[in-house]
């Protein structure tokens, strides 16, 4: 009896990790060529945050294709006034491939502080884009921020 609830909550617990869904993690989409104009940050100032969040991250992923030079995609997004370094040491520790770039925009407006993120990966190291992650996250008053206190 115990062998067959065993099995029933190994069984459930399989079922349950394939339905989990990860959100902010996409395998880029794009044309293959990277638009000449800044990145779209969406409607920041009048849209939710999950809004926000969830229209910057197609705006990435829509903008970059796999297989692009990572280095004119961090270019790209550098542009936009993005600072792009080499991703916090806790980032490479993890056992995880860990990006390569970490770009990161912050602008303070009427009290919050805007947050928009680009993770840049190359899974084979062959210095092409593999996938992106895109973050956003919005601080009023004392509320927590990505990446910060």
């Amino acid at each position: 009896m115990r062998r067959g609830l065993a099995c029933i909550v190994g069984f459930c617990a399989a079922l349950a990790a394939c339905a989990t869904q990860v959100s902010g993690v996409s395998t880029p989409a794009g044309s293959g060529q990277i638009p000449s104009g800044p990145i779209d940050l969406g409607a920041w100032r009048t849209s939710s945050q999950a809004a926000s969040f969830r229209e910057f991250q197609r705006s990435i992923t829509n903008r970059y294709s796999v297989g692009l030079a990572i280095s004119a995609v961090a270019a790209d997004v550098r542009r936009s006034r993005f600072n792009c370094s080499d991703p916090p040491r806790d980032l490479a520790d993890n056992r995880a491939t860990p990006p390569v770039f970490v770009c990161r925009r912050t602008i303070t407006e009427q009290g919050c502080t805007h947050t928009w993120q680009v993770h840049l990966f190359d899974n084979m190291n062959n210095r092409r884009l593999s996938r992106t992650r895109a973050l956003y996250d919005r601080r009023c008053g004392s509320d927590g921020l990505l990446g910060g206190p």
